[in-house]
């Protein structure tokens, strides 16, 4: 999942030159031609760009019961790392990037994945970016995902890994207003440092590991940039953990972050919190994926 050192570099140069965090003209949901054709339920399938129309390839969950409803569901958006950047000559090559991590990965490889995904009623697209994450390029895809399947918009969730994490949080900084959660783990690269006042109000919990190389100051300056919407401006401290710990940020009733609490704290409706894993392993994210309890959370939410 770690970007290259040269890429780092480039990436960072682009946010010097303030082009990576201009704000875009947000996309009108379901303006792009509904166009496909869907007679697969409650299995993973890769979609290829050429046989949809999408900017990217993807991979596809719907629940059972969708091909013969006429209900609205949630949706999971999953931004993978660089190390799934790239394009797939097959659905079948495609396929095997879509699932290495998140939802359709506990959805394609495990039974209580699939049981409980299905039984919750939610659609799980993966896309594969060539090699970055563009924010508008994510809308754009959203906004097909919306004409083409039947989403409840006020239960779109992202939620991004390494790379991915970094691409969730930057379309955020645009976009977030149109999200019910933000999910972003183990991001390498930090924020551009202003307020993000899309996420007022949007619940965010980011997740990482307290030694990993890609620094968890990403992590903490990003969630700066969510706690500046309800008066602090200090970054959240945190000393290292000895086991799994959370920090609670409430938001505008108490607008200062807890003190660690123990393991990941999936209760009450605090707007922010950061689990932090003791160690420096870069994937923190495989032990949040396989807590359901992540998910209950998560799937709570609405705008």
């Amino acid at each position: 999942m770690r970007m290259p050192w040269i890429a780092l570099v480039v990436v960072l140069g682009a946010i010097a030159c303030g082009g990576s965090f201009e704000p875009g003209e947000a996309e009108t949901w379901g303006t792009h031609e509904a166009g496909l054709t869907i007679t697969t339920e409650d299995q993973v399938v890769a979609r290829l760009p050429a046989s949809t129309g999408a900017g990217y390839g993807y991979g596809e969950y719907l629940p059972p019961g969708y091909l013969t409803s006429t209900t609205s569901y949630p949706v999971i958006i999953h931004l993978n790392g660089a190390g799934e950047f790239g394009t797939s000559p097959t659905e079948a090559d495609l396929l095997g990037y879509v699932t290495r991590h998140g939802a359709l990965k506990n959805i394609h490889k495990t039974a209580q994945g699939k049981a409980y995904f299905g039984q919750h009623q939610v659609m799980v697209f993966t896309p594969r970016a060539h090699a970055n994450w563009q924010p508008a390029a994510i809308d754009a895809f959203i906004s097909f995902i919306v004409a083409n399947y039947r989403v409840d918009t006020t239960r779109i969730y992202l939620t991004g890994i390494s790379f991915g994490g970094y691409g969730a949080w930057q379309y955020a900084y645009t976009y977030g207003s149109r999200l019910a959660a933000l999910a972003p783990m183990a991001t390498n690269i930090g924020a551009p440092g202003p307020t993000i006042t899309q996420l007022k109000n949007v619940p965010v919990w980011a997740v990482h590991s307290f030694a990993d190389g890609s620094s968890l100051s990403a992590e903490t300056s990003w969630l700066t940039g969510v706690t500046k919407n309800y008066g602090l401006f200090q970054p959240v401290q945190v000393t290292a953990p000895t086991q799994k710990v959370t920090y609670l940020f409430p938001g505008a009733s108490s607008p200062v972050w807890s003190s660690p609490q123990p393991g990941a704290v999936a209760t009450g409706s605090d707007i922010a919190r950061l689990t932090v894993l003791p160690g420096g392993v870069h994937d923190c994210w495989t032990q949040q994926y396989d807590n359901y309890a992540f998910w209950d959370w998560l799937l709570a939410q609405h705008r």
